[in-house]
């Protein structure tokens, strides 16, 4: 999946969204219909809906530390 800047003038495909789109979402392994348009609004409500539903896990330490004696 690729995300790139939208060239031409194509309206927000995301509901019933009427901004033009700024940026297009490239899908991979699709047929002629594999890209998204998505308006710089709908892309930042979808970005917290996808922050809300997934949480990174946290990074454990590369090296565990040593008792002190």
């Amino acid at each position: 999946m690729e995300l790139t800047d939208n060239k031409y003038k194509i309206r927000c495909e995301m509901g019933a969204c009427k901004n033009m789109a700024t940026k297009t979402v490239k899908l991979r392994r699709v047929g002629v219909k594999s890209n998204l348009h998505v308006c710089e609004q709908c892309l930042r409500e979808l970005y917290g809906l996808i922050g809300e539903t997934l949480v990174p896990k946290s990074i454990e330490t590369a090296a565990k530390k040593g008792k002190r004696k």
